[in-house]
């Protein structure tokens, strides 16, 4: 009897054993798969010619008097952009973020771009900013921000609200450190009384909140709302290459490749991932905002509210942010 129960024993123990091995093994094959697909020689010789390109034309011209910056060695222009898609009503991006990433120090700049700007669009005259996606899609961005400053970024991801917050969900919230106090009008779900306040200081937000702090902007201004935007976006940064991170990153991957239209191919999130290793260092990401001295209120002629920018003035902050050392 005893030798049968030790018999018994042994075949559980060796089936538990052989389940782990099994799980481990599929969780490999999987992060192989996704995860740490560019890295693997197998998967790079399936994948290389298959990877997801956005067509860009010519790098165009700037317009007379804009200066054309010329991108360093190993400095890559991304756009980072935030969408207010809802079914059959169209989109703007109200979310317009130049980042460049500066692969031998690891450091990243983030400039933000307001939304109401008045810009020139290749092909189609004035328009606000936020019109250009919808117009012509990245490679019409990508010449309209070279027109009118400079600069051709070549890579992009553009996240709407539903991702936004499915993302927000994945890490469980952000944390972030802030020196301004923000209270504005917010629906009743977050608060009864529809009034919703945050910081200063240490804050944690879950999505509903994350996404109420960067849209708020009933009781503050754009230039505000493109601040605290910066905040929220460092925050994930940091979160998804944290370590409890990582461990989420195959949930990450599948929020990326269905809620985010975007030239990046999934399988090279991971080598900005480390990259973006210093962002934990005080001087990981610098923030900078085309705010209130590099714009001018203006009304035009249909009676519609827009900045007008002072191009010498926004092409200095690129600068700064564009030299690394």
């Amino acid at each position: 009897m005893r030798k049968s129960r030790n018999r018994l024993l042994r075949q559980r123990i060796l089936l538990v054993f052989l389940s782990f091995v099994f799980l481990i093994s599929v969780s490999m094959i999987f992060l192989g798969a996704t995860v740490f697909r560019s890295h693997l020689p197998f998967f790079q010789l399936i994948d290389g010619s298959l990877a997801p390109e956005t067509q860009l034309g010519p790098e165009p011209e700037p317009n007379p008097g804009v200066v054309d910056f010329e991108s360093e060695s190993g400095v890559r222009l991304y756009m980072v952009l935030g969408s207010d898609y809802r079914p059959d009503a169209g989109y703007r991006t109200d979310v317009i973020l130049l980042v460049a990433m500066d692969r031998k120090s690891g450091k990243i700049s983030m400039v933000s771009f307001p939304r109401d700007l008045w810009v020139s669009i290749p092909g189609y005259g004035e328009q606000r900013i936020n019109t250009v996606m919808q117009l012509g899609g990245f490679p019409l961005l990508a010449e309209t921000m070279q027109t009118n400053f400079g600069v051709y970024p070549t890579s992009y991801a553009m996240i709407n609200m539903e991702g936004f917050l499915d993302v927000v969900d994945a890490l469980d919230g952000v944390e972030f450190e802030t020196e301004h106090y923000t209270a504005d009008a917010c629906d009743g779900s977050l608060d009864p009384d529809r009034w919703c306040e945050v910081g200063p200081g240490q804050v944690k937000l879950n999505s509903a909140w994350a996404l109420w702090y960067v849209r708020a902007r009933y009781n503050s201004s754009d230039f505000d709302r493109m601040r605290r935007t910066q905040e929220v976006v460092e925050a994930i940064a940091k979160k998804a290459i944290s370590p409890a991170g990582l461990i989420k990153m195959p949930k990450l991957m599948s929020i990326y490749e269905s809620e985010v239209e975007s030239n990046i191919p999934a399988d090279q999130l991971l080598s900005l991932a480390r990259l973006g290793t210093k962002l934990d260092s005080a001087e990981g990401v610098r923030r900078f905002t085309i705010g209130q001295s590099e714009v001018t209120g203006w009304t035009t002629a249909g009676g519609a509210a827009v900045l007008l920018p002072n191009t010498a003035a926004i092409q200095a902050i690129l600068q700064e942010a564009l030299t690394f050392e």
